[in-house]
C-alpha cells in the first residue's frame, strides 16, 4: 500500500497536539488543506473518508505520538472489519492494520492511553442481547509502515450490574476504562466503568455518573489532560469539564453544540476542538471554545 506524505501544515498543525498550549483564536485552515466548510453554528466539516473499504466508521481517536493520525475503524465485526484504519485528519488513508487472535462481534468504540496504547472496544449490543461486552488492548502501531499485524495484549470481559443495555462509547482516564450507555425514549445515558489495573474478568460494570444527554450517544473521549470529558449523540456534541473526576459528568450540565446528524459516531480531541466522523464519510470540528478549554 503507497504510504501518504503529511502536507507542511499537517505537520505544523499536528506538531501542536496534545502537550502544548493552544493559543484561542477563530478556527482557520484545518489539517494543512483548505479551511472546513461551516455546515452549522460552531461546526465545521474538514475532510471526508475515501477508502473505498471503510463503509460505517463508527470509532475515531487521535495519535499521541504520531501527530496529524487518526485511528478509525468499520462499525460491527467479522474479519473482514477487524481492520484498524490510520487516517490523515481530511480522511485519506496512511495505513491498514488486521487485529489478529479475537473475533469481535461489534466493534463500536476505540480509546488510547498515554502509554501508547489503543483499547479496541468490542461493546455493540443491538436489542440488548448480548451478556457480556469486550475490550481488548494493543500497542499503537506506527502508521509509517503501512500494513501489518495487531495482537491483542491485554482484554477484559465486562458484564452489567442490571438491565443490559446497548453502548457505542469508550474512553480510558488513568486506571479505568469508562463506557456509555446508548438509550433511547429520552432515557439519560449513563458512564460505567472497569478496572484496567485487574485481569480479563468478567467485571461487572459500575456506574459513576448519569448525565443529562437524552440522545443516543455514540461516541466518547476525554482530554489528555483530563480536564474535559466529550460525548458525542444524535443531537450534537457535549462537553463537561470534569477535572480529572469522571463522577463530576453527575453534576455538571455541561455544553452542548446543536448539531443533529443520525449517522455521527465516534469523536476525540484535537488542538482546534472537538473532531467527529460519520458513517456517511463526513470529518467534522466543533469548534466552540468550551471544546478547546477555553
Amino acid at each position: 500500500m503507497k504510504a501518504y506524505k503529511y502536507s507542511f501544515f499537517l505537520a505544523l498543525l499536528g506538531g501542536l497536539a496534545y502537550g502544548f498550549p493552544v493559543i484561542s483564536q477563530s478556527p482557520g485552515p484545518v489539517a494543512g488543506d483548505e479551511p472546513g466548510k461551516s455546515v452549522a453554528n460552531g461546526v465545521l466539516e474538514i475532510g471526508r473518508i475515501s477508502g473505498p473499504r471503510l463503509t460505517e466508521c463508527s470509532g475515531v481517536v487521535a495519535s499521541r505520538q504520531f501527530p496529524g493520525t487518526l485511528w478509525v475503524h468499520n462499525d460491527g465485526g467479522g474479519l473482514k472489519r477487524q481492520i484498524l484504519y490510520g487516517l490523515t485528519r481530511t480522511g485519506q488513508t496512511k495505513a491498514e492494520f488486521r487485529l489478529m487472535e479475537v473475533a469481535l462481534n461489534d466493534w463500536e468504540d476505540i480509546a488510547i492511553d498515554d502509554a501508547k496504547h489503543l483499547f479496541i472496544g468490542d461493546i455493540g449490543n443491538n436489542d440488548a442481547k448480548r451478556d457480556e461486552l469486550a475490550v481488548y488492548q494493543i500497542d499503537e502501531p506506527n502508521p509509517a509502515e503501512t500494513a501489518g499485524i495487531l495482537h491483542v495484549i491485554k482484554n477484559w470481559k465486562l458484564r452489567f450490574p442490571a438491565e443490559r443495555f446497548d453502548c457505542e462509547a469508550l474512553f480510558v482516564w488513568k486506571d479505568h476504562g469508562y463506557v456509555v450507555s446508548k438509550v433511547f425514549k429520552d432515557a439519560r445515558a449513563e458512564i460505567y466503568r472497569f478496572p484496567l489495573s485487574d485481569g480479563p474478568g468478567p467485571h461487572t460494570l459500575e456506574m459513576v455518573a448519569k448525565t443529562k444527554i437524552e440522545s443516543p450517544v455514540t461516541g466518547a473521549d476525554i482530554s489528555p489532560d483530563g480536564k474535559l470529558l466529550a460525548i458525542v449523540a444524535k443531537s450534537g456534541a457535549f462537553v463537561f469539564p470534569i477535572n480529572g473526576d469522571v463522577s463530576r459528568a453527575h453534576k455538571e450540565k455541561g455544553y452542548q453544540t446543536k448539531f443533529r446528524h443520525e449517522h455521527i459516531e465516534g469523536c476525540c480531541f484535537v488542538p482546534e476542538g472537538l473532531l467527529c466522523t460519520a458513517e456517511s464519510r463526513e470529518i467534522f470540528l466543533f469548534t466552540d471554545p468550551p471544546f478547546r478549554g477555553d
